[in-house]
């Protein structure tokens, strides 16, 4: 309890004589010029990262009742700012969670050779449902290639197939010729394409490239894991793909098995696939015999929420013009499992770094916005958001269900998993590249002294993977920060994520910086505030995948370096 009382009273201290003096030495323009900016404190990070990991809130788990204390406390932290509660009074936003885990499956491929009944756990895994308690299926099968239908990229593997009624079969992974992150997005969209277009059931078969990744055995023990989705205020479960009433992987010798059965040849296929080079994709064709599947599903529904807060703007013109700030508190919890039985082990995962420091930045700069003497033109909106490691989860019913009735996000700056282990001079801005929010990057980086360097690891499609993106599918410009290369930036990160990333290690031990917390918190104030008082609200620029997919009817901005923009 000590720690706990002393990290409470740390949240509140000022920023010490010797801290203060210090900064002074180096202001940079943003500061000199804003006495807000100038007063961002080192300190007050470290209190809130100091409190959030804490090995009495144990990981911080969506739905556990320690999760529900670091979400008390963030409340009371707004509330100690000035700032109003966001949802109809209540500083949470309550969210149903429904945890799904498959008690039994079964699942028979019947061919004119005869049938192939498959063993659970050896020959297929099959998901829990979320809709129905019980599924019983019986369809003919289909193949569609990798399942994407893209027409702005030239891809229909649906071409020349009617899928109603039909159990589709697809490989995984998206084409070669898109990049990351797009092919990130088409492999999201596998799914609801085939539940929208009738099919009733989906198996699909590794590529050579997913296998090497994560073998056929330990992807059976990880979907064997309980999934979870929320639950909307109709009662209905969250899923893009009612449709599919059973999704099942197969083994790569059960595949072949079944490809042989219709007249191909596996190998020759997933070589295709995993050729960038190549000039044609299979087509679609409509396999031989039908699948047999059922499932039984157990779940069990819990409470989570999302903690908001706001604070109004000072333009009437621009009252219903939300900015988001958003910062994931959930971690994952305390793995008492992995302990071995008499051993002194660490089981907790404190989650200091993910997204401790991304909830710490959020709330100081939250703090010295609603504490400086000019208010920014349009509201904002904070959001400390629960079961981001759950699959975005929290953001994503915000997205879909915003606590304000009075108005809209616009702007999206989002928080999670800054690397504090050195000396930061600069800055990965994921989603620059797509909105106008990439140019108040640039201003904000240009004010605080902070430079901004390309994404170093491409292959991670970093911009698909935190909160930010659930409100850039409902078609909101966004930007994600992620400290920087340089003073041996690269080094740390990648450390980081190899040894302490998802591990009990990421905990208060590590040699946080504290300084460059602040000047990392500098840099989100500067844009937080530059797109509150723009005149314009961010907008996506023309021909970007993300604005004309997700928003394809809202202004857009002519591209940098397109002739219009340079005019």
């Amino acid at each position: 309890m000590r720690k706990l009382i002393l990290a409470a009273a740390l949240a509140g201290c000022a920023l010490s004589p010797v801290a203060a003096l210090a900064q002074t030495a180096t202001l940079s323009p943003a500061e000199r010029s804003d006495p807000a900016a100038a007063a961002i404190s080192a300190d007050e990070i470290a209190a809130t990262v100091t409190f959030l990991a804490d090995d009495l809130l144990q990981g911080r788990d969506t739905g556990s009742e320690y999760y529900d204390i670091a979400a008390a406390y963030v409340a009371s932290r707004y509330r100690a700012m000035g700032l109003e509660p966001a949802n109809n009074g209540s500083w949470m936003q309550d969210i149903v969670f429904r945890n799904a885990s498959t008690a039994s499956a079964a699942l028979t491929i019947t061919t004119p050779d005869g049938e192939m009944v498959l063993e659970p756990g050896k020959d297929f895994v099959a998901g829990g449902s979320f809709t129905d308690r019980q599924v019983d299926l019986t369809a003919p099968m289909v193949f569609v290639g990798q399942g994407i239908h893209s027409p702005e990229n030239g891809i229909d593997d649906y071409a020349g197939v009617d899928i109603a009624g039909k159990i589709v079969v697809i490989v995984s992974g998206a084409p070669k010729t898109v990049s990351g992150e797009v092919a990130a997005t088409l492999g999201d969209t596998k799914t609801r394409y085939a539940s929208e277009n009738g099919a009733v059931g989906m198996i699909s078969i590794r590529n050579k490239e997913s296998l090497e990744r994560l073998p056929f055995d330990k992807l059976v023990t990880y979907l064997q894991e309980p999934r979870e989705t929320w639950v909307g205020p109709d009662g209905q479960a969250n899923v893009q793909d009612p449709g599919l009433k059973m999704q099942a992987y197969i083994s790569p010798e059960t595949a072949a098995k079944l490809m042989a059965a219709s007249g191909k040849d596996l190998d020759a296929l997933l070589k295709i696939y995993d050729d960038p080079k190549a000039k044609s994709r299979p087509a679609a064709f409509d396999m031989t015999g039908e699948a047999k599947g059922s499932v039984t599903t157990d779940w069990d529904d819990k409470t989570s929420a999302n903690v908001v807060a706001m604070l109004p703007g000072s333009d009437p013109a621009l009252a219903g013009e939300y900015v988001v700030m958003s910062a994931h508190l959930d971690h994952v919890g305390n793995h008492l499992s992995d302990a071995e039985e008499g051993e002194d082990t660490d089981t907790i995962y404190n989650g200091a770094m993910d997204n401790a420091t991304g909830v710490a930045t959020m709330l100081e700069v939250a703090r010295v916005i609603a504490h400086s003497p000019h208010r920014p033109r349009r509201p904002i909106l904070f959001a400390a958001l629960t079961a981001e490691e759950k699959g975005l989860l929290g953001s994503e019913y915000l997205a879909k269900h915003f606590v304000r009735e009075d108005g809209k996000p616009v702007g999206v700056v989002n928080f999670d998993m800054p690397v504090l282990l050195y000396d930061l001079a600069d800055v990965v801005g994921f989603g620059a590249e797509n909105s106008t929010m990439g140019q108040t990057l640039i201003k904000a980086g240009a004010a605080t002294g902070i430079g901004v360097s390309p994404d170093f690891m491409p292959q991670e499609n970093l911009f698909t993977r935190s909160d930010h993106y659930s409100f850039v599918k409902q078609g909101v410009p966004a930007l994600f920060l992620m400290t920087g290369v340089q003073n041996g930036g690269k080094a740390a990160f990648t450390e980081f994520l190899s040894t302490n990333y998802h591990q009990p290690t990421d905990d208060l031990t590590q040699p946080l910086n504290w300084e460059s917390a602040r000047k990392f918190a500098l840099l989100n104030y500067e844009i937080v505030k530059i797109t509150a008082n723009a005149d314009e609200a961010p907008k996506w620029y023309e021909g970007n995948y993300f604005g004309e997919n997700f928003a394809p009817d809202a202004p857009k901005a002519p591209a940098p370096g397109s002739s219009v923009a340079a005019e």
